[in-house]
């Protein structure tokens, strides 16, 4: 019996410190799981909202007969496109804002590689012709629209100064971009009534004011685009109950501050132009702004999904709107262009629903390419930029 009880006693022992053994094995061979960086919805919608409400303001403008412009209903909706463009230049912040920083020395160069081909884009919308010889016959207006400071352009060169600024104070760079934006926005209104950008080339002058045909100056519209990337590191990254708590104070506190800074400056500055006061408040109620679209992302509202899409490929619905407009160097102008000023508000309103699902299946085939074969993808991108490139400085005339 004792020998028996020994051998029992001996068996769980050995059992036990089998069981142990292969506990700790597997907790060795268990893969450990990566954080999950997968940008949130309500992100994407966002950016779709300020791209659909670019596009509905776009088409407005291009075809809605002059007389109409000053229609009641027109002038209402007018008041909401003040903030479009800044709202676009956020929220491109904001994405840019949410990876940890400083990057890697990789991760820098591929980005920067992105925002070089997203500066070539802008300028590309406003080439006036498809050959390098012939636009050096360009006539003064055709050189002032092609070195004009558009959406693209500031949000390249501005995220560019970004990348400059992690390198520079690492961990710490939230608090250097946002005094750079304030230093942005306080000089922006000194830089305009200085006249400065006549006294530099076009390529140049037209970041500093809108004198020259720009529409989205470097000031003071690089500050929103820096505002956004401190919103995403500082607001994107925490965890929703304190994400959506500092929106709403943070929010608050631009949309007050704003206000009260319009008093003192009301005198010195105008405020519907580049004053600190106004882009203060503009920069608070975006911030609001996407605390609703999150509220209404979190609830799976019908067309949350259809806004992500788009706002994952703004790029691509930024110029393919703006080409179905205007035309472009490529190809004559578009139908639309036959009706430019000559329609109602119901047939504008009629051709900006004809606009969507082409912009909507276009941003799909796109994103699903992207998501099926990144590999031929980028390949076709290269491909079609290579081609361009040669064509441009090969063709005489």
């Amino acid at each position: 019996m004792p020998g028996r009880a020994a051998r029992s006693a001996g068996g769980r022992c050995e059992a036990e410190t089998i069981l142990r053994l292969n506990v700790t094995t597997a907790a060795h061979h268990t893969p450990a799981k990566k954080p999950h960086h997968k940008r949130e919805v309500y992100i994407d919608a966002f950016r779709g909202l300020m791209a659909l409400v670019m596009v509905q303001g776009h088409v407005f403008t291009a075809l809605l007969a002059p007389g109409l412009q000053a229609d009641p209903l027109v002038v209402f909706q007018n008041i909401f496109h003040g903030s479009t463009a800044p709202g676009f230049l956020f929220a491109s912040g904001f994405v840019a804002g949410l990876p940890r920083a400083p990057l890697s020395l990789r991760a820098s160069l591929r980005r920067g590689r992105r925002l070089l081909f997203i500066l070539g884009v802008g300028y590309f919308i406003h080439l006036p012709y498809f050959s390098f010889w012939k636009s050096l016959e360009s006539s003064p207006l055709e050189l002032a629209a092609l070195f004009a400071c558009d959406a693209l352009q500031v949000i390249a060169l501005t995220q560019l100064l970004v990348i400059l600024l992690q390198g520079i104070a690492g961990m710490r760079w939230t608090v250097l971009a946002g005094a750079v934006a304030l230093l942005v926005l306080v000089v922006s209104p000194w830089i305009w009534a200085s006249n400065a950008a006549a006294h530099l080339p076009p390529a140049l002058g037209a970041y500093l004011d809108d004198h020259s045909g720009s529409h989205f100056p470097f000031f003071p519209f690089a500050a929103f685009v820096l505002a956004g990337t401190v919103a995403g590191a500082v607001i994107g990254r925490q965890e929703p109950r304190k994400r959506h708590r500092r929106q709403v104070l943070a929010g608050a506190a631009l949309l007050v501050g704003g206000w009260l800074l319009s008093f003192p400056l009301q005198s010195y500055v105008d405020f519907w132009g580049p004053s600190p006061a106004y882009s203060l408040m503009r920069i608070g109620g975006l911030v609001l702004l996407l605390r609703l679209v999150e509220f209404v992302a979190d609830r799976e509202w019908p067309g949350v999904g259809a806004l992500a899409l788009l706002g994952h490929e703004t790029l691509q619905v930024f110029v393919l709107h703006l080409e179905l407009l205007y035309g472009g160097v490529l190809w004559p102008a578009p139908v639309l262009s036959l009706w430019a000023g000559r329609l109602g508000i119901g047939a504008t309103a009629l051709a900006l629903f004809a606009m969507l699902p082409v912009l909507f299946v276009a941003a799909w085939a796109w994103h699903r390419l992207k998501t099926r074969a990144p590999r031929e993808a980028s390949l076709l991108l290269v491909f079609v930029s290579t081609w361009f490139v040669f064509e441009y400085f090969t063709r005489p005339w």
